[in-house]
């Protein structure tokens, strides 16, 4: 094979390999950020668990501090009775009394139904907060695996780019600048072989003229169609 070709080979290769290297690194972003999305479900269901929580923790408060209220009025009610000397106060404020007193079981049997859905909604919480651990533990797993994957994608780019520096060290300029601008421009192959008289890059069926030069093996030939570099495999 035409030495420059088998040099330029050995490039190609190495930019293949770097070309993957380098999208595998580059979508490691991607995959931390699906991988954290994971979490948003859990921790949306938990978010809701925690807010429930305190919704009835603040009616059970509420409760309590009517409850509170309503037991200071029956306190002063009472003092007025022992205070009065008319019967008819006197059962008036009684009445009140009795009134508050309904008032106060009612809202006791509130606080009771309040406390109920309170273990019922800790229970959710605690439910939603373990599976969030869990979660979070597969996440934290997934995230220090694809950590040290960049690390090792980029320590073998570093050791292609070193390699692929050492392989066109002596190589013409113009040998070089033609095959960049032909990696370029056609993607991942600027050198493809000829199977049966077809070019390797478009698959087109190669003149007699072209095939006749590349069995010269004297010079660079380039496929009539694509621009390509030719060699026989």
């Amino acid at each position: 094979m035409f030495d420059i070709i088998s040099k330029l080979l050995q490039v190609q290769e190495r930019d293949q390999r770097l070309r993957n290297l380098q999208k595998d690194l580059k979508d490691i972003p991607m995959l931390q950020a699906r991988a954290k999305d994971q979490l948003a479900g859990d921790q949306a269901a938990c978010d809701a668990a925690q807010a429930k929580v305190r919704e009835v923790e603040v009616k059970i408060k509420n409760v309590e501090l009517d409850i509170q209220t309503r037991q200071n009025t029956i306190k002063r009610l009472h003092d007025q009775q022992f205070e009065t000397r008319k019967n008819d106060e006197f059962q008036a404020l009684g009445n009140e009394v009795i009134r508050y007193q309904n008032e106060v079981r009612g809202l006791e049997d509130q606080e009771i139904e309040h406390m109920e859905a309170l273990e019922a909604a800790k229970a959710v919480l605690q439910e939603a907060q373990g599976k969030l651990a869990v979660t979070q533990g597969h996440v934290n797993d997934e995230l220090k695996q694809l950590d040290e994957r960049a690390a090792n994608l980029q320590t073998r780019i570093t050791e292609l780019k070193a390699d692929r520096a050492a392989i066109v060290q002596p190589l013409a300029p113009d040998s070089l600048n033609l095959y960049d601008r032909l990696m370029k421009s056609k993607g991942n192959s600027a050198i493809v072989p000829v199977d049966a008289g077809v070019c390797g890059g478009c698959h087109m069926k190669l003149v007699s003229a072209t095939i006749n030069a590349l069995k010269a093996n004297d010079a660079i030939v380039h496929c009539e169609q694509c621009g390509r570099i030719l060699y026989f495999d």
